[in-house]
């Protein structure tokens, strides 16, 4: 799928570098960030808050950043945002501060964490609930109620 994140400048440069260093196109290092961040997810924030953007700047310090991902990475991607309630361009400038020293030391450049998408829906006493799984479970019968 391809779509579009905002990006600050020195994000974006540390980003290119960092793509340059480890031989990879800006999609899949921004997609390797995306992902550790991801596996590091805390509680989801409360119902009814607004998604939060980064700060506003001055237009000459932004860029529009062309991505693509998989079918899967998206709806990951679109589930954290519902989640923490934060959009994905904010995500990844968190995860630049937050891991791309670390992703550069190591010598894996991706650990696929995250290679299948698993939505199913139950209904329990007329309510209707949905479990988002991120992989692939290896006995997902346990996960599916009759």
């Amino acid at each position: 799928m391809k779509t579009t994140l905002n990006i600050r400048v020195e994000i974006l440069n540390k980003i290119m570098q960092a793509a340059k260093i480890k031989g990879l196109t800006l999609s899949e290092m921004i997609t390797i960030i995306l992902k550790q961040a991801m596996g590091n997810v805390r509680e989801p924030k409360p119902i009814g808050r607004l998604v939060r953007y980064q700060q506003r700047n001055r237009p000459e310090e932004w860029r529009t950043v062309h991505v693509t991902w998989r079918v899967d990475m998206y709806e990951y991607l679109q589930d954290l945002r519902r989640l923490l309630k934060l959009s994905v361009s904010l995500m990844l400038a968190d995860a630049v501060k937050r891991y791309l020293d670390k992703l550069l030391k190591q010598n894996k450049t991706d650990n696929y964490r995250f290679m299948n998408y698993v939505l199913i829906k139950e209904t329990i006493d007329n309510i209707i609930c949905w479990r988002h799984i991120w992989g692939f479970p290896p006995d997902l019968d346990k996960f599916i109620t009759p």
